[in-house]
């Protein structure tokens, strides 16, 4: 029976929502996510009481939210609170309020358990095994050290957007004594925790609001093609070119920069001297971002309930299976092109070169090459391309990303120039010859099983001076196979240099 689960997180400076469906075969999806800027941990002061306005904000979200998961048949809604609640001195009194009010009860995290949300959110959604995790937030930040994608130190630290820009950043346009003060207040904040200098040089792969809007005013100013954030990278030099570039603009001002939400002009500044000075601090490279964190880690703790620990084996892996079961791929036929594709691949590496890492892009590619099939047979290969770019595949690069959506769209027709064009600030000049070679492999194994029967088990590839002949082991007729392969197939040629002799079944 699928179910419907509805996420609510209480931060310092906004309360959000995340709707997830689990179907019936245990895949899942995010089904809807609502937003709004509630600010409660806003104006508390050393007394560290949350005050009635956003007492009263917080009751009116929390109501709005319960009546949208009630409307999506939400099973059940399950409330996280953080920072602001669990600082304040009222913290129980909001929550014993809300629930009053609305119905929905909310669990405070200690800052252990935060940090341990955020870590499975990153690390069921990212490939990664040594970095350092951080989450920037309203009222805290929470640095997580990982080594072989294990949690060995983590840290909690009582700074984030809203309280630094409320107690450094008083000016409309930020003073030069202001920022030196507020930097050299980060770094002793960072110098209370002992281990982490060994995190010297380590990807930091980032969390939350803050470090989501520095993901998407780089992308406007590089005019990104991709309208991905997940796995997005950013290098630290233009991290510290937007962080520098603020500094000297007003909060009008800022909220009309590309990429910033203007809920969120007003306390940017504060998040961003945090992840410029974190760069400096470790001498990171630059930042990864995650889309997925506290509330997503929530939810993936729910949904391997049952495991022994609720964290994937293989990203990618996980990723690509659960596509197949969200978007109905017909399994027998999927991994059968795929072990086509893979055979051919291996027989002909004498003429293409490749390794590992191609081969795992076309084996995605292949089980992947007819997700589009859920939008219309027509055109499902153009669709395919679509649905890879634009739903979360996880653990691939975008680089990746691109290469797999332009190979599992290769099994039809498409303007492969023009997508290489469009995506070339993503792929490398070689690539399109790669797209190439490894579509006519996906096209080739795709006609092979065009009955979707398995009626031709594998191939035989010889490979002589002149030409490649390809046979075909079957266990019955498979004549149309052979018939649409020869139709189909034209470039072989073209693509490896070398002539394809028409097949024969053996």
């Amino acid at each position: 029976m699928s179910k419907n689960i509805g996420i609510i997180d209480l931060g310092s400076n906004s309360i959000r929502l995340i709707l997830m469906k689990i179907g019936k075969n245990g895949s899942y999806k995010l089904l809807d996510e609502i937003k709004e800027t509630a600010r409660i941990g806003e104006n508390m002061g050393p007394e560290r009481v949350i005050k009635g306005p956003a007492i009263d904000r917080a009751v009116q979200t929390t109501k709005l939210f319960q009546k949208f998961c009630r409307a999506n048949r939400a099973d059940g809604v399950h409330g996280v609170a953080t920072a602001a609640i669990r600082s304040a001195v009222n913290g129980g009194e909001v929550l014993e309020t809300i629930m009053k009010e609305t119905g929905v009860s909310f669990r405070i995290l200690s800052e252990q358990e935060e940090a341990h949300y955020e870590y499975l959110g990153v690390v069921n959604s990212l490939e990664f095994n040594d970095a350092l995790l951080v989450d920037i937030g309203g009222g805290s930040t929470e640095l997580i050290l990982c080594r072989d994608r294990k949690i060995v130190h983590w840290a909690s630290l009582p700074i984030g957007a809203v309280n630094l820009t409320e107690n450094f950043l008083p000016s409309t346009v930020p003073q030069p004594d202001e920022v030196k003060q507020l930097e050299k207040y980060l770094a002793d904040q960072f110098a209370t925790i002992p281990w982490l200098e060994s995190a010297r040089g380590l990807e930091i792969i980032g969390v939350g609001g803050t470090i989501r809007n520095l993901g998407r005013i780089d992308r406007k100013r590089t005019r990104y093609s991709l309208n991905l954030l997940h796995n997005y990278r950013i290098h630290s030099e233009r991290v510290k070119e937007i962080y520098h570039h603020l500094q000297k603009t007003t909060v009008e001002e800022r909220k009309a920069i590309p990429g910033l939400s203007k809920e969120r002009a007003d306390i940017i500044l504060g998040g961003l001297a945090e992840v410029s000075k974190l760069l400096n601090y470790t001498g990171a490279p630059g930042i990864r971002i995650s889309g997925a964190g506290l509330r997503e880690g929530v939810f993936y703790e729910y949904l391997f309930r049952d495991w022994p620990e609720p964290v994937v084996d293989n990203v990618t892996e996980h990723s690509v299976q659960n596509f197949m079961d969200l978007y109905q791929v017909r399994r027998y036929h999927a991994e059968h092109v795929a072990k086509l594709s893979l055979s051919l691949f291996d027989q002909l590496r004498p003429l293409h070169g490749y390794g590992l890492w191609e081969r795992k892009i076309l084996r995605i590619a292949a089980l992947l090459h007819d997700v589009g099939n859920v939008v219309s047979y027509y055109n499902h290969h153009k669709h395919t391309m679509y649905v890879l770019l634009n739903a979360r595949l996880n653990g691939l690069s975008h680089r990746e990303l691109v290469l797999v959506s332009l190979v599992a769209a290769c099994h039809g027709k498409i303007d492969l120039k023009f997508k290489l064009q469009q995506h070339s600030d993503v792929l490398f000049p070689q690539d399109g010859n790669m797209v190439r070679r490894l579509g006519v492999l996906i096209r080739m194994a795709e006609n092979l099983d065009r009955t979707e029967s398995g009626v031709v088990q594998d191939v035989i590839c010889t490979i002589k001076e002149k030409e490649v002949q390809i046979d075909c082991v079957t266990n019955e007729n498979a004549d149309l196979e052979i018939r649409e392969l020869y139709k189909k197939v034209t470039n072989f040629n073209k693509v490896f240099g070398i002539k394809f002799k028409f097949p024969k079944e053996v």
